[in-house]
């Protein structure tokens, strides 16, 4: 559950339309933060490492997982928004092949 609620953090980041105008804003300002805030593992990393701290806050035990969460989730996060940049691009391709048959 918590890697799907940082993918969904990542999404709404990356590519939501309710922070379009912030996120525009902020990458105008800056290439690395454009590239940042374009990158699903690095903004994957970073809220892996904010779960991290949330889970600190909780149970105040320190562990292994200030290693794993990061890591893990940049991946997580990566290969989601890689497979759904596919299923767009073959809903698209799909698309105009029925199109182009009418």
């Amino acid at each position: 559950m918590k890697l799907l609620a940082c993918l969904g953090l990542v999404w709404i980041i990356k590519d939501s339309y309710i922070l379009s105008i912030p996120r525009e804003y902020l990458k105008s300002k800056s290439k690395h933060i454009h590239e940042f805030l374009s990158c699903s593992l690095c903004l994957g990393f970073w809220a892996g490492l904010g779960l991290y701290f949330l889970e600190y806050l909780e149970t105040l035990t320190v562990s292994l997982n200030f290693i794993y969460y990061p890591l893990g989730v940049s991946a997580f996060c990566w290969f989601f928004d890689g497979l759904l940049d596919l299923i767009q691009e073959l809903w698209v391709h799909y698309k105009n092949i029925r199109e182009s048959k009418k």
